[in-house]
């Protein structure tokens, strides 16, 4: 969702100037907050045309192409396409630098991933890092003591037929400096537009499949953190529309709501104090 926070951050630090070439203002803004663009386009909609003075914009679209943000170092986006219904902010406290919303905005996104750009960014320090910080060990090793001794590297993916997903990695002994190799088999079904569900997992271990009470315990494990109702305690009301996978590659539309309560709206910088219209 910080895709869409980063937007009106950028759009509304140039609501309050009454410019009339909003669409490349927007555009400029936008580009500044992340990390590149091979393109991008803005439109902004307005009727009145006056209404933008006081803070408030009727429809916005935003169309990207080969889009980097700065959270996700390393992670191409191959497209984004947004549009928003009114966004109406808090004129006074955003000419202070400060975003707020004067009533809820809303906004439906559309994403492609490429599993290219997906195993480049799997393959960056970024989430080797993440991986790092993980910490199990296998079953029958409840010693304390042997949760550092196992490491996982080398992630990949794969996108298959019928929604479903590849999932390799390698399981490091880092006493032996032996490798195990793992991997995922599953498919993905949204339900009632905010969980994810696992479909037919299979998991094998050096070739090996493994045992059903351990797949039984990674699926509720995994089933438990795949909700899109988690980001509700930030103020996001989000739901799954479109989830498909074909051609190497992962569509996904999503609509959100953003409450003008939300923390993430503080945490998105502004580009600086909005001067008043004159």
């Amino acid at each position: 969702m910080e895709l869409i926070t980063i937007f009106l951050s950028a759009l509304m630090g140039v609501v309050g100037t009454g410019g009339v070439v909003l669409d490349t203002l927007a555009e400029t803004a936008l580009r500044d907050q992340i990390a590149g663009a091979e393109d991008l386009q803005v439109r902004i909609d307005n009727a009145p045309n006056y209404q933008v003075v006081s803070g408030r914009i009727d429809h916005v679209r935003v169309a990207a192409r080969g889009v980097e943000t700065r959270q996700l170092p390393g992670l191409r986006i191959d497209s984004i396409d947004l549009e928003t219904d009114v966004v109406d902010v808090d004129l006074g406290r955003l000419q202070q630098g400060k975003l707020y919303l004067d009533e809820p905005a809303q906004a439906a996104l559309r994403l492609r991933l490429k599993d290219s750009d997906l195993n480049a960014f799997f393959q960056s320090p970024l989430v080797q890092g993440w991986l790092d910080t993980l910490q199990f060990s296998l079953p029958g090793e409840a010693n304390a003591r042997v949760q550092n001794r196992y490491g996982l590297a080398n992630p990949s993916l794969e996108f298959l037929e019928g929604d479903r997903f590849r999932i390799m990695v390698d399981l490091q002994d880092q006493v032996t400096q032996e490798n195990v190799a793992i991997v995922v088999d599953l498919g993905l079904t949204v339900v009632n537009g905010h969980r994810f569900t696992l479909v037919d997992p299979i998991i094998t271990v050096d070739g090996a499949e493994t045992p059903p009470e351990l797949l039984e315990s990674f699926v509720q494990g995994a089933q438990d953190q795949l909700t899109l109702r988690r980001l509700e305690a930030l103020g996001v009301l989000t739901r799954v529309i479109d989830f498909k996978v074909h051609d190497n590659a992962l569509d996904i539309a999503i609509f959100a709501r953003i409450e003008p309560t939300s923390p993430l709206l503080s945490q998105q910088p502004t580009l600086q104090a909005v001067p008043p219209a004159p």
